[in-house]
């Protein structure tokens, strides 16, 4: 019971709840956008102006819209009106195996800068597979925390990898974005 008390009569805890609360408030009062494409609009717009010829109001509006910085002021609006800024997650493989246990087999995706992977692999002398060996503390396999030591390594992009010598496979790792699939130790 000492330590629930503790628990929540921590400072942090309490600011982690008020942030927590301003939050959801946020979200219920968060204003709904009133036109999901106003770069279209505006698009409308300036060929309607430029059709027509117009008073000084009118050259002036047009000026104003075609200023770069409001363009891409429009297209950010639209990009959150339609809430269209969460990544998009890549199909799965078309050539993904269905005979294998579903609970077994992960699909991983890491998008890393010039970093290197941080894990070293190996041939199993006796089955052949390539496994996973190590995990570097910090690397970019350790920061996802989906790849650990004893994975198998099946496929990189697309390319199975099980006649493949650990050097060509770490020359594939070396890329920016890649996707693999793993069977899971556990």
């Amino acid at each position: 019971m000492g330590f629930l008390r503790d628990v929540f009569s921590e400072k942090s805890l309490s600011y982690l709840m008020k942030i927590h609360e301003k939050l959801r408030h946020y979200e219920r009062q968060s204003p709904t956008p009133v036109l999901h494409s106003a770069a279209g609009l505006v698009e409308d717009v300036i060929e309607e102006l430029q059709t027509t010829p117009g008073n000084d109001e009118e050259k002036e509006l047009l000026q104003l819209l075609s200023t770069p910085h409001l363009r891409a002021m429009l297209v950010v609006h639209d990009t959150v009106a339609q809430k269209n800024f969460d990544p998009v997650l890549p199909p799965l493989p078309d050539n993904f195996d269905d005979d294998f246990d579903e609970e077994s087999v992960k699909i991983v995706r890491l998008v890393k800068n010039k970093e290197p992977l941080g894990a070293t692999i190996r041939r199993d002398e006796h089955t052949g597979a390539v496994i996973v060996a190590r995990i570097m503390r910090g690397g970019a396999a350790d920061r996802s925390g989906l790849v650990h030591v004893g994975d198998e390594l099946r496929e990189v992009n697309g390319i199975t990898v099980l006649h493949k010598r650990p050097e060509e496979i770490s020359q594939i790792l070396v890329r920016t974005d890649f996707h693999f699939k793993i069977f899971s130790v556990g």
